[in-house]
């Protein structure tokens, strides 16, 4: 991890030396740290982990699965997908503040995407990056009866995938402390959406949506992009 830091730094310093941007270098560093730098905490709770797992197997399992700060990683993520494939009561997933990357995030898009239950689905304060929310966002779309996506705080960026803007079953989606740069305009005609969060994103998100204070106001700014660039 030191000489992934040590390189980083060296990289930086060639960047700078060959005239390159400040949004090149940023883009650039943060995906190289994102590859570089190991969760320093990643420890399952495997007694944790498989008590839940146990709950959810039994005769009366829970309509709420909570599971944050379990240091949930990928293997787990993915062992929780096969039990979640025949269960039919849980309508709440909460797996924030775990350590779930694109892995994990796929094995439980997998079966999100046909689950009958699950309606909200919390998964801030993890690692997950674009590729992992691009598959959440399929199997959601494909679901059509989840309301709520929360991911906050993870590695999503520079672009937001395309397929968010499928999402017309959300009513709350949360995306804010990404790397986001942009906003598909698309997000612009989820008309079922009441509470969509993108603060605290890279500075160079466009400030004319950043400023706007309510959902309406950002749903409607969206859609005034979409018409500007189309013009």
């Amino acid at each position: 991890e030191v000489a992934g830091m040590e390189r980083c730094r060296r990289q930086y310093v060639s960047m700078m030396d060959e005239g390159k941007s400040l949004e090149e270098i940023t883009l650039k560093m943060l995906d190289e740290l994102g590859h570089t730098v190991q969760p320093a905490r990643y420890v399952p709770n495997v007694e944790a982990i498989q008590w839940t797992v146990s709950q959810l197997q039994s005769a009366s399992p829970p309509q709420e699965l909570d599971m944050e700060w379990f240091s949930v990683g990928d293997a787990e993520a993915t062992q929780l997908a096969e039990v979640l494939r025949t269960n039919a009561t849980v309508t709440t997933i909460k797996l924030r503040y775990n350590e779930i990357r694109d892995e994990g995030a796929k094995a439980l898009a997998s079966c999100l995407a046909s689950h009958p239950s699950v309606q909200h689905v919390y998964l801030g304060n993890n690692i997950i990056g674009s590729d992992g929310a691009d598959a959440l966002a399929r199997a959601i779309a494909e679901n059509g009866r989840i309301r709520k996506l929360d991911l906050r705080y993870n590695n999503m960026g520079p672009t937001l995938p395309p397929s968010f803007t499928k999402l017309s079953c959300l009513q709350s989606l949360d995306i804010r402390a990404n790397r986001l740069l942009s906003l598909p305009s698309g997000l612009g005609e989820l008309t079922n959406l009441q509470d969509l969060v993108i603060e605290r994103n890279h500075d160079l998100m466009p400030r004319n949506l950043l400023s706007l204070s309510t959902t309406p106001e950002l749903l409607e700014g969206l859609r005034r992009q979409e018409s500007e660039s189309a013009h």
